[in-house]
């Protein structure tokens, strides 16, 4: 097991950056002022019946300054130090030419402000002994085995990863009595790696996050596809596709063929992690966000601190979350800091059906009063800071899986496999996809598979509130005992479509009703 170092390619960069800082503030104590500088490589590839391959590299740096209650920033790829430097004074000048605005000036968090003891174990351990201002610290995460470093090994990991998915499609059709392969079968790879400095008057530090993910998609001539998702925060290995993936992704489209429409209405659903982890991102994650909260397009002012789930209902944020469930690793979602360093912790949204404080950035923290939580996030060094989810999940219950099927009375559905989800903050409604449903009939699975109405994914819907006083039930984390239940890499979109990487999941989870179509 290794980490990444920082790279030497950009030493130079690093430590022209509080010379920048000092440029924004000069002259201005109470202002406050960093500089974040974000690189990423891509190597992605597709195999399919053609194939086609990227190797990205994109690389800038954003300066911010909050000056007399003004928010100002600017961002340039052009990393050469003159430019930057005389960007930093433009930022200064511009704010010097602004009246102040009555709003209390923001604060620089010294690394006092943390407690190495509090933070997750991958964090502390990397924390720097008796750090000071001048400190440079580095942390990543511990990986395996290296991403690969050309897109000649990435095509040559693909193909032969197809290869066995093709064979393992024609064993299937032929034990299971079906008659024709699938008509289509790609894999996608994904190797990013990305590293991010953040520097101001009271801390300079750095991350390298190496993201592997890996996708199996499998189709029938009949346009029933699903695909498989492994990988997370980490080197190759954890891209391995497993049994499972290839049962999902190449056994469960063929079963699809002969799946029945569903008649849409109310009925018991059991989801496992990653419908679960949508519905959590959906109903209190949207929903918890400060920007979103301080622009009054939310109703969690008025639920904080109110009873609005029952016992089972506790969704959690938690940003540095290296490892989960069975997983040595983290989703894609997971960072030792934020975007604007503020470094990551675990924070509640709901605690046993009561309302927590939302997540935020610096900004909504200023407005509303409340602690930074560390989930200010960027698409990108060229997009703004919005208040962003990381993992988002439910916490552990107590039951088995066999339990809560067991539990169904009449009539209910198995959700195992999601497909997407929407929310609306201001009206506490969301829905959430599934792939397909599994029928349940007095407690035991029959076999029956249901598509939804127009022979799509299902839709899982419900006002929140009555969907959290309708849990019955959650798997708990069995022999093995793991802190999180199992979350699983993904991505958010919000307002004009700003895609951040987001992680969720959470246990099995038994819903009294919900409406089905």
């Amino acid at each position: 097991m290794f980490r990444h170092p920082f790279p030497d390619r950009l030493l130079s960069l690093r430590h022209l950056m509080p010379r920048l800082v000092q440029e924004m503030e000069m002259g201005h104590p109470d202002w406050y002022g960093f500089a974040f500088l974000e690189e990423s490589r891509t190597l992605s590839a597709t195999i399919h019946q053609t194939e086609s391959a990227q190797d990205h590299v994109d690389r800038g740096l954003v300066l911010r300054l909050m000056a007399g209650g003004r928010n100002l920033e600017t961002a340039s790829n052009d990393l050469d130090p003159d430019p930057l430097l005389e960007a930093a004074r433009a930022l200064r000048l511009r704010a010097e030419a602004l009246p102040a605005l009555p709003v209390a000036p923001v604060a620089a968090f010294p690394w006092s402000h943390w407690k190495a003891s509090e933070l997750e174990e991958m964090v502390a351990k990397q924390w720097p002994e008796n750090p000071t201002p001048q400190t440079e610290a580095h942390f990543s995460p511990e990986v395996d085995e290296e991403p690969p470093a050309t897109l000649e090994s990435l095509l040559a990991d693909g193909r032969a990863r197809r290869e066995k998915a093709l064979a393992w499609d024609q064993g299937f059709i032929a034990s299971n009595g079906f008659t024709e392969p699938l008509s289509s079968v790609m894999v996608q790879l994904r190797s990013r790696t990305v590293i991010q400095v953040f520097v101001d008057r009271e801390r300079n530090q750095s991350q390298t996050l190496p993201i592997t993910l890996s996708t199996l998609r499998g189709q029938t001539r009949g346009g029933r596809s699903m695909r498989a998702l492994s990988g997370g925060m980490g080197g190759r290995r954890i891209g391995a596709f497993s049994e499972e993936d290839f049962a999902l992704a190449l056994g469960v489209p063929h079963r699809l063929d002969r799946a029945e429409r569903l008649t849409p209405g109310s009925w018991p659903v059991l989801t496992a992690a990653d419908v679960t982890g949508v519905i959590a991102h959906e109903a209190f994650g949207h929903t918890q966000e400060g920007d979103t909260v301080r622009q009054g397009r939310s109703i969690s002012p008025q639920l904080r601190g109110r009873q609005i789930g029952n016992t089972h209902a506790s969704i959690l944020s938690h940003g540095a979350l290296f490892q989960s469930g069975e997983h040595a690793h983290g989703t894609n979602a997971s960072a030792f800091f934020d975007h604007e360093g503020q470094f990551s912790r675990k924070h509640s949204l709901l605690h046993a059906g009561v309302l927590g404080d939302p997540m935020t950035d610096l900004l909504s923290s200023q407005h509303l009063g409340l602690p930074a939580t560390g989930n200010g996030k960027r698409e990108s060094w060229r997009r703004p800071t919005l208040v962003r989810q990381t993992n988002t999940y439910f916490t552990w219950g107590t039951e088995s899986v066999e339990d809560l099927i067991g539990k169904v009375r009449g009539t209910g559905f198995l959700a195992r496999w999601s497909h997407g989800g929407m929310e609306d903050p201001k009206g506490a409604n969301l829905t959430a996809g599934a792939e397909y449903l599994e029928e349940i009939v007095d407690g035991r699975l029959t076999g029956r598979l249901f598509v939804g109405p127009q022979g799509g994914h299902v839709e899982l819907s419900g006002y929140v509130p009555e969907m959290l006083q309708g849990i019955l039930g959650k798997s708990g984390p069995g022999p093995e005992s793991a802190p999180d239940p199992l979350n699983l890499s993904g991505g958010c979109g919000k307002y004009h479509k700003e895609y951040v990487q987001a992680g969720c999941g959470g246990p099995w989870i038994l819903w009294e009703k919900l409406l089905c179509g």
